[in-house]
């Protein structure tokens, strides 16, 4: 049989549909496991196999565990950007400009003008969260929230999950810099500096995509007038909550088991609330999606 009678015996194959942007949701999966991974794999040679870095290392080793978000983000979110067909832009300009304020601005607000560690750590639980939301919150969630606004929205929004790339751009930038400092003023054992790496990347996504969501919003949906408000104070009050419930879990006295348990705690709280409000902002995005879809098939 001639090749030109198989070809038209052979049905034709539809071809994939190409997406045009790239899925900030796969990216977000990768980064955050890996991340996880190596904390995971220096923890245990650390705490359970006793395998001791020798300390000259650690403010290397330190400082190469804080970049490693950063090397992430730029090998499975920036990079890919390259090869979709339409790319996001001014990524890389959130990611510079969010660790910027975060060391002109953040730290020496937080750190030398409220000093929120000198009083704060021993006032009562409530105290402490009211504390950290009206500080620590307030001050970091307004600063990333305006460096998103005035760089990239609504001018770059084009659907809504360039908000989940555009905040955990901002994320990663603002806990990278919180990251390097921690690290050149304490020069923690590397499995030490691992688990606070991951625990303040884990935290500034959480955060982040809260506010990143109010901003797809109001680019695309219709809210009320105080909905990116509460955002914002909503991803503030939950700084305020996971700072002191992280630290009680990982202090000394407490009593649930030896100081590797108690870093596990306070890893898995990390990890909780991670994976817990990543589903809860997947589901909200894909269900506005879906209301859409409808509305335009009723009309």
């Amino acid at each position: 049989m001639s090749r030109s009678n198989l070809t038209l015996l052979t049905p034709p194959q539809e071809k994939e549909e190409i997406h045009p942007y790239r899925r900030p949701w796969r990216s977000f999966r990768l980064e955050a496991g890996i991340l996880l991974a190596v904390t995971m794999v220096l923890y245990g040679l650390t705490s359970f196999l006793g395998f001791q870095f020798p300390e000259r290392f650690n403010r290397v080793l330190g400082v190469g565990l804080a970049l490693l978000p950063v090397g992430l983000w730029l090998a499975f979110s920036w990079w890919p950007e390259r090869y979709v067909p339409q790319p996001r832009q001014r990524l890389l300009s959130v990611i510079i400009i969010s660790g910027l304020a975060a060391n002109a601005i953040g730290l020496p607000l937080i750190n030398d003008f409220l000093q929120v560690d000198r009083w704060l750590p021993l006032a009562s639980a409530i105290n402490r969260i009211i504390g950290y939301t009206f500080t620590v919150g307030v001050v970091q969630e307004m600063l990333k929230y305006l460096v998103v606004r005035y760089t990239v929205w609504p001018d770059c929004f084009r659907t809504r999950l360039d908000a989940v790339a555009y905040s955990a751009a901002s994320a990663i930038g603002y806990a990278t810099v919180l990251n390097l400092h921690f690290i050149l003023t304490t020069s923690p054992a590397p499995d030490v500096a691992a688990v606070r790496i991951f625990d303040t990347v884990a935290l500034h996504l959480v955060t982040s995509l809260i506010v990143g969501y109010g901003l797809a919003e109001m680019r695309f949906g219709l809210p009320t007038p105080l909905f990116l408000t509460s955002t914002l104070a909503l991803a503030a009050f939950v700084t305020g909550v996971a700072i002191p419930v992280r630290a009680g879990l990982v202090n000394p006295s407490f009593s649930l088991g030896t100081s590797a348990s108690k870093t596990l705690f306070g890893l898995g709280f990390a990890v909780a609330l991670l994976v817990a409000f990543a589903a809860i902002i997947a589901f909200l995005y894909i269900s506005a999606e879906r209301r859409e879809r409808e509305a335009a098939v009723e009309e």
